[in-house]
C-alpha cells in the first residue's frame, strides 16, 4: 500500500499534466455553458422588452375617447334649413326643366292641331257644298219619281244612280287622338284653348251619330232601285277607266276611276208600281233629311274649327 501511494504521489509529471488538461476542459465546457445560458436570458428578456414596446406602440394608434359637446340649438336649425333649401331647390330645378319640355311638347301638339283644323276647314267647306247639290237633286228625283212615264226618262236615271253614290267625309283629327291616347292632354295649358278641343270632339263624334243613319238609309235605297229600274241601263251608264301606267304624275287615285253619265234617250222603268215607287220616295225624303242634318253640323263644326284657330293664334302666336 505504501508503494502505491507513493507511486501516486510521485507519479509522473506526464500524469499531472493530463489531469490539468481535463480540469481546463471542464471549465470550459461549465463556462460555455453558463454563457450560453446567460445569452439566451438576455435575449428572452430582450424579446420581452420589444414586445412591451412593440405592445405600447400599437396602443398609442387607438382612437382617443373623445367627449363630443353638444351643438348650439342654432347650429341644428342652420343645418336643417340649408337642407331644406338644397332639396327644394333641387325640386324646383327638375320641374323647372319639366316645365321648359312639356310647353315645347305643347306648342308642337297645337301647331299640329291647328294644321289640322286647317285641312278641316277647307275639307268642310268642299262637303256642305257637295250635301247641299245632293240635296237639290233628291229634290228633283222625287219629283221625276211622281210622274215617271214622261219626258224625264234620262234624268230619272241618272239621278237615281247617283243617289246610292257619294264619299264619306274624314276628319284630320290624328293630332286629337294622339293627346289623347298618351295622355298628353293635360300639357294644353290654356284652359279655353282645351275647353274648345272638347267641343270640337264632340262636333266629331255628332257626325258619326248621324252618319251610321246615312248610311243605313243609303242601304234601304238599293232594293227599291233593283225592282224599278232597269239594270242593263245603269251598267251602260258607267264608264270605269283602269289605271294601267306606271307614271306617278298620271297615275289614278286608287288605280281606277269610274264615272256616271247620263243615258241617251228616254229610258222607261221597268214597271210603275204604285207601292214601289211610295217606298223609294219615303226613302229619298229619309236620306235628303238627313242630308239637311249633316250640313247643319257641317256647319257648326267648320265655326267652332275657325275660332279654335283664331283662339290658338291669339294665345300661341305660333308662325305659319
Amino acid at each position: 500500500m505504501d508503494d502505491s501511494r507513493e507511486g501516486r504521489e510521485t507519479g509522473s509529471p506526464e500524469d499531472g499534466k493530463s489531469g490539468s488538461m481535463e480540469e481546463n476542459n471542464v471549465n470550459e465546457t461549465v463556462h460555455g455553458a453558463v454563457n450560453t445560458c446567460n445569452n439566451e436570458a438576455e435575449a428572452g428578456q430582450l424579446e420581452a422588452e420589444n414586445y412591451k414596446l412593440e405592445t405600447k406602440d400599437m396602443e398609442v394608434h387607438h382612437h382617443p375617447q373623445l367627449e363630443h359637446k353638444s351643438k348650439p340649438w342654432k347650429e341644428y336649425i342652420l343645418e336643417y334649413i340649408m337642407i331644406v333649401l338644397a332639396v327644394t331647390t333641387g325640386f324646383f330645378a327638375e320641374s323647372l326643366r319639366e316645365h321648359i319640355g312639356d310647353g315645347k311638347k305643347e306648342k308642337e301638339y297645337i301647331a299640329s292641331l291647328k294644321h289640322d283644323l286647317m285641312t278641316d276647314t277647307a275639307n268642310l267647306s268642299l262637303y256642305i257644298a257637295a250635301y247641299k247639290t245632293k240635296v237639290s237633286e233628291f229634290d228633283s228625283l222625287i219629283q221625276y219619281l211622281r210622274n215617271p212615264a214622261g219626258a224625264n226618262g234620262s234624268n230619272l236615271y241618272y239621278l237615281a244612280r247617283l243617289s246610292t253614290r257619294g264619299t264619306v267625309f274624314a276628319n284630320e283629327n290624328n293630332t286629337i287622338i294622339q293627346l289623347n291616347s298618351s295622355g298628353n292632354f293635360r300639357l294644353i295649358s290654356r284652359k279655353k284653348i282645351a275647353s274648345q278641343i272638347v267641343n270640337y270632339e264632340k262636333d266629331i263624334e255628332n257626325f258619326k251619330a248621324i252618319l251610321q243613319i246615312d248610311s243605313k238609309e243609303a242601304d234601304e235605297v238599293h232594293p227599291y232601285l233593283s225592282k224599278l229600274f232597269d239594270a242593263a241601263v245603269f251598267d251602260d251608264m258607267m264608264s270605269t277607266q283602269l289605271d294601267t301606267t306606271h307614271n306617278a304624275y298620271t297615275l289614278l287615285a286608287y288605280g281606277a276611276r269610274s264615272t256616271v253619265g247620263r243615258p241617251p234617250g228616254n229610258p222607261q222603268l221597268r214597271k210603275a208600281d204604285s207601292d214601289l215607287l211610295n217606298g223609294l220616295i219615303y226613302q229619298l225624303h229619309q236620306r235628303k233629311s238627313t242630308f239637311v242634318v249633316e250640313v247643319r253640323l257641317f256647319y257648326t263644326q267648320k265655326q267652332h274649327a275657325v275660332k279654335l284657330i283664331d283662339e290658338i293664334d291669339k294665345e300661341y302666336q305660333l308662325q305659319d
